[in-house]
């Protein structure tokens, strides 16, 4: 097998979408992903790590990005 490059991310978005306009009127949209793992602890206390990832979207889902995300919003990402 060569590989696999391929994730698949549920969480909140953690502020409005950063959009720029590239010289060819290309949309891109910079966006940071917070998920969060809630698990016990071997004392059976409750506890969450949350993560944060950075997020590029091109072109129409840079567009959809800057038409429906905000701050909070909860998204489904799958990419590579």
């Amino acid at each position: 097998m060569r590989g696999l490059n391929k994730v698949t991310l549920i969480g909140n978005i953690g502020k409005d979408p950063d959009i720029q306009l590239l010289d060819n009127a290309i949309k891109v949209a910079k966006v940071t992903l917070a998920t969060t793992e809630t698990y016990r602890d071997i004392n059976g206390q409750v506890q969450s790590c949350t993560d944060w990832h950075n997020l590029v979207l091109w072109r129409g889902l840079a567009e959809l990005a800057e038409k429906y995300l905000r701050k909070g919003s909860m998204v489904y990402v799958e990419g590579k």
